[in-house]
C-alpha cells in the first residue's frame, strides 16, 4: 500500500491538469477550428501514454532496473548474475499502469500550463 503515496498525488495532478488546462485548450482549439492541432496533441498524448505505461525501462544503479514511468510497475534486481523480478500486487500494478497512461495523456498540456502561469505572473508585475 506504500505505492499509493506516489500514485495518488500523480493521479490528482494529472486529473487537475486535464480538467483545467486540457479542457481550456480543447475549447480554444475547437472554437478556432484548429483540428490538426487537436489531433496532433491527442496523437502525441496517446503515444506518450502507451510508451510511459508499457515500454519505458530504466536502471536505478547497477543492480536495479525498473519498468514504468513515473510510477514503477515492475522491479528487477541482480542476484548472483541473474535478473530477478519483483512485481507488486496486481491492484498496485494496474493502478500504476493507469496513472502512467494518464500522465502520458496529460503531458502535452504541461507547456500550456507553464505559459498560463507565466502570463499570470507577468500580469501581476
Amino acid at each position: 500500500m506504500g505505492g499509493l503515496i506516489l500514485i495518488l498525488p500523480l493521479l490528482a495532478f494529472d486529473l487537475w491538469l486535464l480538467a483545467t488546462t486540457g479542457k481550456k485548450q480543447f475549447q480554444i482549439w475547437r472554437r478556432a477550428s484548429a483540428w490538426p492541432r487537436l489531433a496532433g496533441a491527442a496523437a502525441l498524448g496517446l503515444a506518450l501514454a502507451v510508451w510511459l505505461a508499457f515500454y519505458v525501462q530504466y536502471q536505478w544503479g547497477s543492480e536495479l532496473r525498473v519498468i514504468g514511468l513515473p510510477v514503477p510497475v515492475c522491479f528487477f534486481h541482480l542476484e548472483d548474475g541473474q535478473w530477478v523480478d519483483f512485481v507488486p500486487p496486481a491492484p498496485m500494478q494496474w493502478a500504476g499502469c493507469a496513472v502512467n497512461f494518464l500522465t502520458g495523456l496529460a503531458a502535452p498540456f504541461i507547456p500550456f500550463k507553464a505559459a498560463q502561469f507565466l502570463r499570470s505572473v507577468k500580469a501581476e508585475l
